[in-house]
């Protein structure tokens, strides 16, 4: 949506001129019950037009009253899938509703898009009736999102928060982890850094090159970061804390980076660098800083 608008079929060229290797779109039910483009309940924000998209009829949807950006009308379902097979894309849709289980699994049978959802039921549902794959959207950092993913028979995770730990244990799990939205080529180099497997961002473009850097060799000679763990048979990985951001002032500080936000830094923490402590972690990764603490010197 930063080089055209939403949900559009100029997006998805816009986001094949980018490299993307998918192309996001949001689908809802028309009331004539055909699957279209569009992010919000309503036509107002994004088009010329006003109205709720289930009282408008794909002939009404896409009138010139209702145009998205210049001369686009809403798209249907059918064509975005048409559109990224033509440019060899991959297709990602997020089901903005619950109910369009089947229809949505019907249009995409035999297609290697993945189908995405806040609504976690819907997509088990999907996969009980599909192959597709399909991703669990989550905005929060509930407790065990890895839990919720294998409930729905998910495999990926689409957080909004992240922490070292979600990776770890999404990656054991054989689950997938795409932030969203990532628009900063910093946070982009970050997230890959701590094992980010893609990312959703409004532009492409900004971190395509970003995604084609090959990953950083952090094994134990290469460590560039401080200070390690190096307890035998360890490599770095990191050195990212399976709890962090643990706020425990007994271990960190909050900081201003230069554009003035406030981070959590624990970069004078040496808890979880002593191997006793670092080890009994990784055998016990859902301890809590105070069992850690409790451990005392060994």
């Amino acid at each position: 949506m930063a080089l055209a608008p939403e949900n559009t079929l100029g997006a998805i060229r816009a986001a094949a001129k980018c490299k993307a290797d998918l192309v996001e779109v949001d689908v809802r039910l028309s009331k004539d019950g055909n699957l279209v483009l569009m992010h919000d309940d309503t036509v107002d924000r994004t088009t010329k037009g006003k109205g709720k998209v289930e009282n408008l009829t794909l002939a009404e949807l896409q009138t010139d009253d209702i145009m998205v950006g210049a001369g686009q009308r809403v798209p249907t379902l059918k064509e975005a899938s048409e559109l990224t097979r033509e440019l060899r894309m991959g297709l990602v849709v997020e089901m903005k509703e619950e109910g369009l289980e089947e229809l949505v699994a019907t249009e995409l049978d035999s297609s290697s898009a993945m189908v995405t959802s806040f609504y976690h039921t819907s997509l088990r549902e999907v996969k009980e009736i599909s192959n597709l794959k399909t991703g669990i959207i989550i905005s929060s950092l509930p407790l065990r999102p890895v839990e919720l993913a294998l409930w729905a028979r998910a495999d990926a995770i689409l957080p909004n928060r992240t922490n070292p730990r979600l990776f770890q244990e999404a990656h054991r799990c054989g689950i997938e982890v795409y932030p969203w939205t990532i628009n900063s080529i910093d946070e982009a180099s970050w997230l890959f850094r701590i094992g980010a497997d893609g990312l959703v961002t409004d532009n492409p473009c900004l971190i395509r090159d970003v995604a084609d850097q090959p990953v950083r060799d952090n094994s134990r000679s290469n460590c560039n970061f401080y200070p390690c763990h190096h307890f035998e048979g360890q490599d770095c990985t990191h050195c990212f804390c399976l709890l962090y951001p643990c706020r425990d002032l007994d271990l960190g500080r909050f900081v201003k980076t230069k554009r003035g936000k406030r981070v959590w830094t624990c970069i004078d923490c040496r808890l979880v660098h002593r191997p006793y402590v670092a080890e009994y972690l990784s055998l016990y990764p859902d301890s809590t800083i105070s069992d850690l603490k409790s451990l005392g010197p060994q």
